[in-house]
């Protein structure tokens, strides 16, 4: 499956000129890895190549932060040792969601990325007091084959940079007992991130509404209620907004 995957992503990287996405420090020495070996992104660069909104050029700060982005996620679901993630600073490094808790580099790395983004949920959406990483992984693992991230918009540049961001993903999967038809569930969200002067994340603050997607996934509502932002602008909003006409045409 894998194969194929890589075979369909480079013809539609050849097809239509399109970038894959860069994960940096993926090649060292010496790296424990989680899962026995360095991960394969074919299954998610190509959804994401598929399903992206944006195409950002070659060397703009969209694509250097949307890659610096996605290192950090690949560091920290695969890299079991916090001191060897190089897209943070180790010693400074925090990060939280919503205002919610922030967390240092080590404690960030021991809970894991969702613990940490879904920590101020409601206990009976989503208690993180209660989830290991490993059961936090299964969990969305289970409901996604793949959960592409993309970089929208960029704010203002370093060393604080606010940016837009989407997440989306074709629940085939099952979560918490509930069996998705294959629809497309959508995030938007919004993040500041503070980097130093070699491009390492020091501070990175995500501001999104998770409890709407957990209850798409729960079954409680309709994957359509997050269809281009509606659950952060409202229904109207986001069917007059001529930036989200655009995301979604």
């Amino acid at each position: 499956e894998l194969a194929a995957c890589r075979e369909d992503l480079e013809a539609i990287k050849k097809e239509f000129g399109l970038l894959e996405p860069e994960r940096g420090h993926m090649d060292e020495e010496g790296i424990k890895w989680r899962f026995g070996g360095v991960p394969d992104y074919s299954l998610t660069n190509l959804k994401y190549l598929q399903g992206k909104t944006k195409n950002h050029a070659a060397g703009s700060l969209e694509l250097i932060v949307e890659n610096l982005v996605k290192t950090w996620e690949m560091e920290r679901s695969h890299k079991v040792d916090p001191n060897q993630h190089r897209s943070v600073d180790p010693e400074k490094f925090q990060v939280g969601a919503n205002g919610w808790k922030k967390y240092n580099n080590q404690e960030a790395n021991a809970v894991g990325n969702y613990n940490v983004l879904l920590s101020g949920c409601p206990a009976q959406l989503y208690d993180s007091s209660q989830i290991t990483w490993e059961e936090s992984h299964e969990k969305f693992h289970d409901a996604f084959a793949a959960f592409p991230w993309e970089l929208l918009e960029v704010f203002s540049g370093p060393p604080k940079v606010a940016f837009t961001w989407r997440h989306w993903g074709e629940f085939t999967g099952t979560y918490e007992g509930n069996k998705g038809q294959g629809e497309l569930v959508e995030m938007f969200g919004f993040g500041v991130a503070t980097v130093d002067d070699q491009l390492r994340l020091v501070d990175v603050e995500i501001f999104y509404k998770p409890e709407t997607f957990l209850e798409v996934l729960r079954g409680e509502r309709p994957a359509q209620e997050l269809s281009g932002g509606r659950d952060l602008l409202g229904a109207a909003a986001a069917a007059g907004c001529p930036h989200l006409k655009a995301l979604k045409n």
